[in-house]
């Protein structure tokens, strides 16, 4: 059972969303907030599996409530956005919100963020002694928190929340930081997928590894495929293969573009 929490500061939208979860045999509507502070008081008093949460509210946004609760990765609820407006879009998969709605939510769309919550709930940690569930750590501590970088002899440390991307450059791999950096990595792009947290970084092409974080504007290509702008490197073009353009549509949860193949 997906238990539920809307925070909306409008009725109506609150009770849309409501009338569409209660659809699910799966689903349970346990609580409806307001507002942030409204929210937070529920969230204290009752284990929450997920929060649909809006963001433009009076007082604290949504947000800036996700980012409170990630300040408490173990007891943190898994958040969707469910909003009016679509430039949040990018901030909002920074705080790992499993998905974000457009307002009117379509069937279509909030059933595919359910599968996706089903998927997440199925991997979670074990259950907390009130019954509740832990949501996945933002930052599991099987992935590293640093990638090694090499400038001549040396060895540089780098956060891992440092990187804007890595690039395969002929047969060696480099590391560009948000702060237009640029060192070699003495590994392969391969390895550098199996080793680091798959909810943050992306293998968009076979030549280029993304920090989804860090990706300012996804721009339609040939062919049904796309190039992201990146906030640290934004005269850089990096091209996301056809292969992957499903992938990244599902990961930010937008459709095709109209006329794109």
């Amino acid at each position: 059972m997906l238990r539920a929490l809307i925070v909306d500061d409008e009725p109506p939208a609150r009770a849309e969303l409501r009338y569409q979860l209660e659809r699910y045999p799966d689903v349970q509507v346990i609580g409806e907030a307001a507002n942030a502070r409204e929210a937070w008081q529920l969230l204290e008093a009752l284990p929450y599996d997920v929060v649909f949460l809006d963001v433009q509210m009076p007082g604290l946004n949504g947000l800036e409530l996700a980012r409170q609760l990630g300040a408490k990765p173990l007891e943190r609820p898994f958040i969707v956005f469910v909003t009016a407006y679509d430039q949040y879009a990018v901030p909002a998969f920074g705080l790992n919100a499993v998905d974000y709605l457009l307002k009117p939510v379509s069937r279509e769309r909030l059933a595919e963020t359910l599968d996706r919550l089903r998927s997440l709930m199925r991997g979670v940690a074990p259950e907390r002694s009130d019954g509740g569930r832990r949501a996945p750590s933002p930052e599991p501590a099987e992935y590293p928190q640093y990638v090694a970088a090499s400038e001549g002899e040396k060895t540089i440390p780098l956060r891992l929340s440092e990187v804007s991307y890595f690039a395969a450059e002929g047969d060696q791999v480099f590391v560009y930081t948000r702060d237009r950096r640029r060192h070699l990595v003495r590994t392969t792009l391969s390895a550098l997928e199996r080793q680091l947290p798959p909810h943050v970084f992306f293998r968009c092409h076979r030549s280029f590894i993304v920090n989804i974080h860090e990706i300012s504007e996804i721009i339609p290509f040939f062919n049904g495929t796309f190039t992201l702008k990146m906030r640290g490197n934004p005269q850089e073009d990096i091209p996301v293969s056809r292969n992957n353009a499903k992938k990244l549509r599902d990961l930010f949860g937008f459709s095709t573009p109209a006329g794109a193949r």
